[in-house]
């Protein structure tokens, strides 16, 4: 006799595959409609809807794709079988995709679209070909190149994406060095009495990996033979911006309600990626754009040059370096936009940086913080205008794997700078406590937005 519990299981099972199916015919009729072909696989050319940002129903459709596919198998799978290929063997992925990544082997297979034999590859990079090929093939099996034969090896949709050429080459070798060396030591450091409690930046796995006494960037920024390493950051930055199309900003939020002339400075804005997005759309906005001086230095004299001299010939743009944590921003500006930023400070400096952009503040300016928030499993009865939208059930409230970069993203911060992402609730709190009240919570596809405005001087 079947119990409660059992038919409850049932539903969810049917609920999931209607979630998946009817997810998928969302996608595919999207990229129907949107070009008249759904991309393969083996596709080495971009699919005409790949440079567009997503729609939100596609954005929504990925999500829950991606949420109730990890649920499903998670759920109908014996337990032991996912944990041992979801959680323990993944550890060796990050390391064998950046064998791929120094070897430059996208780079060398695009000479053959075909496919080439992996003793040609070996020789073109340095590796010995049969160990090399099983690193292909393990990244074969994930849909990352693809194995035309035995040994012989293409590119194909997901690793044409690590050309050199693409700046999620820069993130990957990021992801894969950084982040991953300072990950091995992340239970080593929660266990340390002295360091395990602290929320210092140079209290970090990476710290106690690398052995180096000072913040990463700060490392980065003051070693010369490192200069390099936060250049390769900044373009990494823009890979990841447009893979998780953070320039829906640029559409969803009523940029043209500020009007002609309106000053909107991207503090931390690195060498501008975000700011040419909105320099491009929204052409009567004047741009104020502060980082550190190495970043400064590269936006003016490289980046932005190619990537939007007419900002610069229209002096629509402005380059002033600042810091943080010693410097006011540009006073009088109309939105004063941090995008990842925060994530990357323990609440003391966070509140130093809001405290900074409070004074420089006119009476209608706005703040707009643009990061990953925290959803956790229970959302509680909350106004709607105080939550982010919940997953439909089955689903977790989060979405689970279809939301999964904001947990892997908060668990890097943690490994590389001590720092984390943070909920609604805690980023309404900082700006309160900085003088600074919640207007709004905006969603911008997979991150979101708070927009504050200054607190009424008693």
């Amino acid at each position: 006799m079947k119990s409660s519990t059992d038919n409850q299981a049932a539903d969810q099972i049917s609920s999931l595959l209607t979630l998946i199916n009817e997810a998928a015919r969302t996608l595919q009729a999207t990229y129907i409609n949107g070009s008249g072909f759904v991309p393969s696989l083996d596709d080495t050319q971009p699919h005409p809807l790949d440079g567009k940002l997503s729609a939100p129903e596609m954005k929504e459709a990925v999500q829950l794709l991606e949420g109730a596919c990890a649920q499903l198998c998670a759920t109908l799978a014996r337990p032991n079988h996912t944990v041992l290929n979801k959680f323990f063997l993944t550890a060796l992925e990050p390391n064998c995709l950046r064998v791929a990544l120094t070897c430059q082997i996208p780079d060398i297979l695009q000479e053959k679209p075909s496919g080439m034999h992996v003793t040609e590859i070996g020789q073109r990079c340095g590796v010995e070909p049969s160990k090399l090929a099983r690193i292909l093939r393990l990244l074969s099996a994930k849909h990352c190149f693809r194995e035309v034969e035995r040994d012989t090896f293409g590119n194909n949709r997901l690793s044409v994406q690590l050309l050199a050429s693409n700046p999620l080459y820069s993130l990957g070798l990021h992801m894969t060095g950084d982040t991953t060396e300072g990950a091995t030591k992340l239970a080593e450091t929660l266990a340390d009495p002295q360091w395990g409690p602290s929320f210092l930046p140079v209290h970090s796995p990476w710290n106690k990996f690398t052995g180096q006494p000072m913040p990463m960037f700060d490392f980065w920024a003051q070693n010369p033979d490192m200069h390099a390493r936060g250049e390769r950051f900044g373009i990494g930055m823009i890979g990841w911006g447009t893979a998780v199309e953070a320039a829906a900003v640029v559409t969803a939020y009523p940029w043209s309600d500020l009007g002609p002339g309106a000053t909107v400075c991207d503090l931390g804005g690195g060498v501008g990626a975000m700011a040419i997005q909105l320099a491009r759309a929204h052409p009567r906005i004047h741009l104020k754009l502060q980082d550190l001086p190495d970043r400064m230095l590269q936006a003016e004299t490289e980046v932005w040059p190619k990537a939007c001299p007419e900002a610069i010939a229209e002096k629509r743009i402005q380059f002033q370096a600042i810091d943080f944590f010693v410097d006011l921003p540009i006073a009088g500006c109309d939105v004063y936009y941090l995008k990842n930023i925060l994530h990357a400070f323990s609440t003391s400096r966070c509140l130093t940086i809001l405290k900074g952009i409070r004074k420089s503040m006119k009476p209608s300016s706005r703040v707009l913080i643009h990061e990953y928030i925290l959803q956790t499993a229970e959302s509680g009865d909350k106004p709607a205008n105080k939550q982010l939208k919940n997953a439909p059930a089955p689903l977790l409230n989060n979405y689970g794997e279809g939301r999964i970069r904001q947990y892997y993203l908060d668990v890097s911060l943690m490994v590389l700078v001590n720092s984390q992402e943070r909920t609604l609730e805690e980023y309404v709190e900082l700006g309160e406590e900085a003088g600074l009240k919640f207007m709004k919570v905006w969603e911008f596809g997979d991150m979101s937005g708070v927009e504050l405005c200054a607190m009424e001087d008693n």
